[in-house]
């Protein structure tokens, strides 16, 4: 008996010897041979996939040989029928194939949400004057998940606001707004709110100061100022300057009405509140303008506003904590971020004559008021009231050159003419009664 079973050792020996020489002659480094192949690897026709595809599955063996119709697949842990498969949900699927006694190596497919719908949706159903109304698109993915597109959707605006200035509306009269937008071939029903007049009007507001600086390209001592306003605007948040160009590119017929109306003939010149002038030398007395700008009054500015390309749309709201007689109301247009050369006699800024691509901000470009102030109607700067001017625009270019870059200064005077209190808003940003 031993002999026997050493003989069929010694044989088995002998015939794997043989295959593995006939293979390694053949040039066959998978090793299968004659004996078949060594494994399977499972394919899918894409890894990642939107939702609602099918995603078709391919088995080969080692040799290259397709043996797909013969193959199981596997999609997490359980066969399918074929080679093809829709997922009924998005996720990740786990997938193996298994033929004869090989089993694949695992791969994995993600199947993706795809969009099935948009909605327009809004904060709340009702809306007040001078609110600010954002419209907000959400695209609907077939798990019932909302993916904000706002951005990359068109938002149509009709009923008592239709002033075209993307998703953000700011109400100026009392009414329905509608909206609806499309999102690649979707189209979203409409949304309706309404917009009342039940705003509160505080009783206080914080006090701000404004400075008006006249200046020039060309005035060499005009640094000087435009130092201190920087040290200002260091100092507090609640400084709003305003630059009056005379004599350069940056000259204009509102900025000239001012200078007339304060009898400016020398250079540089600056006004604090249109009360006082800002003593000599100006960076060095940034407490005269900043001490105007501390505590608390009794009646105040609101800017909302909003903008899409060059279309602007914004409220200026004149909130009254107390009667003003004869009360005044200034809107202004500035832009920042406007370069050139400025001369400079100063030893600000490096002390180089001129300075190289200055950069000139809150430069007055237009004024939708008188200079001096529209009146206020009568009755309407009573204590407990909000008095609203609602202005749509549409930037020119050859008033601002970059509308990114605009401003809106608002101003409350009284019957003298003096500044009550004033507000700053970017374009496109909201400053609330504060």
């Amino acid at each position: 008996m031993k002999i026997k079973n050493l003989t069929k050792i010694f044989l088995f020996v002998a015939v794997a010897a043989l295959f593995s020489c006939s293979s390694s002659e053949d040039g066959n480094s998978d090793g299968g041979g004659a004996t078949g192949p060594a494994s399977i690897s499972v394919i899918a026709s894409a890894q990642f996939v939107n939702f609602g595809t099918d995603v078709t599955f391919t088995v080969k063996t080692n040799e290259g040989t397709d043996v797909t119709s013969d193959a199981t697949i596997q999609i997490n842990g359980s066969s399918i029928q074929g080679a093809v498969y829709n997922a009924p949900q998005t996720g990740e699927y786990t997938v193996r194939a298994t033929y004869e006694d090989l089993t694949s190596t695992q791969i994995t497919v993600n199947v993706l949400p795809i969009i099935v719908d948009v909605d327009v949706q809004t904060s709340q159903a009702t809306y007040n004057l001078g609110d600010r109304i954002d419209f907000r698109v959400m695209a609907i993915d077939n798990d019932g998940n909302l993916i904000d597109v706002t951005d990359v959707s068109e938002v149509f605006i009709s009923g008592s606001e239709s002033y075209n200035t993307g998703s953000i509306v700011i109400p100026g009269v009392v009414g329905d707004v509608e909206a609806y937008a499309t999102f690649d071939e979707f189209t979203s029903d409409p949304k309706t709110v309404s917009v009342e007049d039940n705003g509160n009007t505080p009783g206080s507001f914080t006090r701000k100061a404004l400075i008006e600086d006249f200046t020039g390209t060309w005035c060499g001592w005009c640094p000087r100022v435009s130092q201190g306003i920087e040290l200002c605007l260091e100092v507090s948040d609640n400084v709003v300057p305003v630059a009056v160009h005379i004599g350069d590119f940056m000259e204009n017929t509102f900025g000239n009405q001012i200078a007339n109306a304060f009898n400016v003939n020398s250079f540089p010149t600056a006004y604090v509140n249109r009360s006082a002038e800002w003593a000599y030398p100006e960076n060095s007395n940034v407490n005269q303008v900043t001490s105007q700008a501390t505590g608390t009054t009794q009646n105040g500015i609101a800017i909302n506003s909003a903008i899409k390309g060059r279309d602007m749309s914004f409220i200026v709201s004149a909130g009254f904590g107390q009667n003003v007689n004869g009360a005044r109301l200034v809107v202004l247009l500035l832009e920042n971020g406007i370069s050139a050369n400025q001369a400079n006699y100063t030893s600000f800024y490096g002390g180089v004559d001129p300075i190289p691509n200055f950069v000139h901000d809150h430069v007055l470009r237009y004024a939708f008021t008188s200079v001096m102030g529209d009146v206020v109607p009568a009755g309407q700067s009573s204590s407990g009231n909000s008095f609203r001017l609602k202005y749509d625009y549409n930037i020119p270019t050859n008033i601002v050159v970059n509308a990114d870059n605009v401003e809106i200064v608002a101003m409350l005077l009284d019957s003298n003419g003096e500044i009550i209190n004033v507000n700053v808003a970017k374009a496109g940003e909201f400053t609330d009664f504060n």
